[in-house]
């Protein structure tokens, strides 16, 4: 009668992991799983209206007769303005200006700002196409290999001009210089081409050389009222 019970027993501890898995086989796989993690914080977008903008680059939107305090998210990188329909994002108990919608105003200029440099690199060509071109700036620097510009006028307003190279090649139809004084310095040779050459001063003209030559097919002329030689 023992020998009986106990296997009986060993019988019903054998078939209750089958029973329990066909009974309850939810419980079985939650304690063989391991626990998942928490979810993620809910993201709310939401649209709204700039009112007001702080001292600090914070904004005021509003949105049906709310007001929320933002932040423009470093990927806006159009500068917000008062009026300007943007679309909020909520994460980690912070609104963020993702985008600018609309703007209602379109009299001022569209500004992209960003609090640190900028810098825009292009694997091919780069294009501006635009009516004007405005740059301002404290300091530029522009390095091309080769450059080619082409246009109907240039004007340049300047303090102190520097130009260091190794050949200079220029071609006018019409030459004007106006300058209080003009210094120019040869090291070696200068030559002068010209159909016709005037040269005039109002008040001294001086030539020298270690050797001179003065020579002409027809005529040499010196008119003066007085005339030293030697």
């Amino acid at each position: 009668m023992m020998k009986f019970s106990h296997a009986l027993s060993s019988s019903t501890l054998a078939t209750e992991p089958l029973y329990m898995e066909q009974q309850h086989p939810e419980k079985l796989r939650s304690e063989k799983l391991p626990p998942e993690k928490s979810p993620p914080e809910q993201l709310q977008q939401i649209v709204g209206q700039i009112v007001n903008i702080l001292q600090d680059g914070s904004l005021v939107v509003e949105n049906q007769d709310r007001s929320w305090h933002c932040q423009r998210a470093v990927s806006c990188l159009l500068a917000p303005e008062i009026g300007d329909m943007v679309l909020l994002m909520q994460a980690n108990k912070q609104l963020w200006i993702l985008a600018i919608l609309e703007r209602v105003q379109q009299q001022n200029p569209v500004e992209i700002k960003v609090p640190g440099d900028l810098s825009i690199t292009a694997q091919g060509n780069l294009n501006l196409n635009s009516h004007g071109l405005n740059i301002i700036a404290d300091n530029g620097n522009c390095h091309i290999n080769q450059m080619q510009y082409s246009g109907e006028s240039l004007s340049a307003w300047v303090s102190i001009t520097k130009m260091i190279g190794n050949q200079f090649e220029s071609v006018w139809q019409t030459v004007t210089q106006l300058s209080h004084r003009l210094f120019r310095h040869t090291t070696q040779t200068e030559q002068v081409h010209a159909g016709q050459l005037d040269m005039q001063a109002e008040s001294y003209a001086r030539l020298h050389a270690q050797n001179t030559v003065i020579s002409a097919k027809a005529i040499t002329k010196i008119d003066a009222e007085q005339i030293h030689i030697g």
